[in-house]
């Protein structure tokens, strides 16, 4: 069983049919140990209501929007998919720690840090878990690479689907 730490613009890829999106799908059905941010739930709820209430608010797809009954149907997958993913709880350690990353990669967002301190923190538990990140506008990408190399990143997007 591989351990898989997935950041939410990966994670969305599960409810949002996007490039990368098989390879989010193949995470969860092939029995892998999956972790996440607990503040990601925010993030992942955020874009759900976004598309139900809100389609013009989207940087792009423009105008796509969803029914109430299709809003209703991504959250209960969404829970679903929240009981099989061991939850990373945001401390006060992360941000404590926060600067070890910032330190020697540049990442922007607020948020993107805090992901990827807990990927950090995790990875201290589990030396073998792989940062799952579709970010690539942020920085994010680039910052684990830096920090931690290819083999420790996979990208839904690049990923070769056997």
């Amino acid at each position: 069983m591989t351990r898989y730490f997935i950041e939410s613009s990966a994670l969305i890829k599960r409810y949002k049919l996007e490039n990368g999106s098989q390879a989010v799908n193949d995470l969860f059905e092939s029995g892998n140990e999956l972790f996440c941010l607990s503040l990601a739930a925010m993030e992942i709820r955020k874009v759900f209501y976004r598309l139900w209430k809100y389609p013009l608010q989207q940087d792009t797809q423009q105008g796509v929007q969803v029914t109430e009954k299709e809003f209703h149907n991504l959250e209960s997958r969404f829970a679903a998919d929240l009981s099989v993913i061991q939850r990373v709880e945001f401390t006060e350690e992360m941000v404590r720690r926060s600067t070890e990353i910032i330190d020697k990669a540049w990442v922007p967002n607020i948020f993107d840090l805090a992901q990827l301190t807990a990927y950090m923190i995790t990875k201290e538990e589990y030396n073998d878990i792989i940062f799952v990140c579709s970010d690539v506008r942020s920085g994010l990408i680039d910052a684990t690479k830096t920090l931690y190399g290819d083999e420790q990143l996979l990208i839904p997007e690049q990923a070769v689907i056997s």
